[in-house]
C-alpha cells in the first residue's frame, strides 16, 4: 500500500525547468531516498513534499489525504500535512532541554499532559537516551543531538517524516551506526519516511526504495540493489560507482567497440598464473598493479589495463608497478552503448 503518491510533478523557476512529470510511489512504512548530484532537483522535490514550494502541475497524496492537486488549486498549507522533520544541523532549539525539545509540537497539537508524558517517555527509550532528558543540546555530542531530532519527529506521529542529508555532519563509523538506528525506528514505529541526499553510501544505509534523479527527473527508481547490480546506463553506474567502467574493447570477444561495459569489482579476480607470468602462460586479462591497500578485511588493489583504471579486491599484498592478469566473470558484464 502506497503512504506517499507523486504523480507528474513539475516545477521552473523562471526559465529554468528543475523538476519534470515526476511519479513515485512509497510503500507504507518505508523508506525512500531521493539520491543525485547537486541541482538534479531533490531538494526541490523535498520542499514540494513539505510544502514550502508550490509545483507548476501535478498531484500529491498521503495516504487518503491530498496534499497537492494542481488541476484543482490544492495545496495545503505545510502546517496542516503534519510532517515530521530531521535536518543535517538538527534543528534543536538550545535552550531547550531535551524532554521540552521533544515536547514542544506535542503541545502544539494540543495534547494533554499525560500523553505528553508517555510519548516522550516511550521515544526516550527508542532513541536510548532516557537518562539525557534533562540536559541541553550543548551537552550532547553530534550522535545523540540528531537521536534526539529524530525522538521529536518520532513522538508527534506525523504522516511521513522528511530526512534531509541527517547522517552528513557525524563521523564515518557514527554514520553507519545511526543509519541502521533510523531503519530500525522507522520499522518500529510504522513510520514512512522520505531522504535526500547525494551520499550513495547513506542512500544505501536508510533506503528500502532510492529514486536516483538527474537533470529534474526521475533516472532510475527501485531497490538498493536493484540500483547499484544493474545501473540503466553508464552515468548511474559511474553516479553510483556501481562497478569499473571500460570501453569494450578493453575485451577481445566484444565485438561493440562503441559500446562500454560495467563489471562489478566482485566479478574480477586475479589469475592463478599471475605469479607465474614469466614462464609464458597467458590466461586472464594484462593488467599493472597501481596500488594496493588494506582496507577491512581485504586487499583493494587499483590496476591498469589498457591504459584504464579498474578495482578490484584480492586477499593478498601486491606492489605497485607488478604486472598481473585479471580474470572477468563475463556472465556478469553489463553493456552500455555510447
Amino acid at each position: 500500500m502506497s503512504q506517499l503518491t507523486i504523480r507528474q510533478v513539475s516545477k521552473s523557476f523562471g526559465n529554468s525547468q528543475i523538476l519534470r512529470d515526476i511519479t513515485l510511489d512509497v510503500e507504507t512504512g518505508s523508506i525512500m531516498t531521493l539520491l543525485g548530484p547537486s541541482g538534479c532537483g531533490k531538494t526541490t522535490l523535498l520542499r514540494i513534499i513539505a510544502g514550502l514550494e508550490t509545483p507548476d502541475s501535478g498531484l500529491i497524496r498521503a495516504g487518503d489525504r491530498e496534499f497537492v492537486d494542481c488541476a484543482k488549486g490544492i495545496i495545503l498549507p505545510p502546517q496542516q500535512r503534519r510532517l515530521g522533520f530531521v535536518f543535517q544541523d538538527y534543528g534543536l532549539w538550545p535552550h531547550m532541554s531535551v524532554a521540552k525539545n521533544i515536547a514542544f509540537p506535542l503541545k502544539m497539537l494540543k495534547l494533554p499532559r499525560h500523553e505528553i508524558d508517555s510519548r516522550i517517555a516511550e521515544v526516550l527509550s527508542a532513541v536510548r537516551l532516557t537518562e539525557h532528558a534533562a540536559k541541553l543540546p550543548e551537552q550532547l555530542s553530534g550522535g545523540q543531538k540528531q537521536r534526539v531530532s529524530i525522538a521529536r519527529a518520532l513522538a508527534a506521529r506525523p504522516t511521513l517524516i522528511l530526512f534531509d542529508e541527517p547522517l552528513s555532519n557525524l563521523d564515518a563509523n557514527l554514520r553507519e551506526e545511526l543509519g541502521q538506528e533510523i531503519r530500525q525506528l522507522a520499522q518500529q514505529f510504522g513510520q514512512t519516511c522520505v531522504n535526500v541526499t547525494h551520499d550513495r553510501r547513506e542512500a544505501q544505509l536508510l533506503s528500502d526504495r532510492i529514486a536516483l534523479m538527474k537533470d529534474g527527473v526521475c533516472h532510475q527508481y527501485g531497490r538498493p540493489e536493484e540500483l547499484f547490480r544493474a545501473p540503466v546506463d553508464s552515468w548511474a553506474a559511474r553516479f553510483l560507482d556501481a562497478g569499473n567502467i571500460l570501453p569494450a574493447r578493453v575485451l577481445p570477444e566484444l565485438s561493440d567497440a562503441k559500446a562500454e561495459v560495467m563489471i562489478p569489482r566482485s566479478a574480477l579476480r586475479l589469475a592463478d598464473n599471475t605469479a607465474k607470468m614469466d614462464q609464458g602462460k597467458d590466461e586472464g586479462i594484462e593488467a599493472t598493479v597501481l596500488s594496493s591497500l588494506y582496507i577491512d578485511d581485504r586487499y583493494e588493489v587499483v590496476a591498469v589495463v589498457a591504459g584504464h583504471p579498474v578495482k578490484l579486491f584480492t586477499d593478498r599484498l601486491l606492489s605497485a608497478g607488478q604486472p598481473v592478469r585479471i580474470n572477468v566473470a563475463r556472465e556478469t558484464l553489463l553493456s552500455y552503448p555510447r
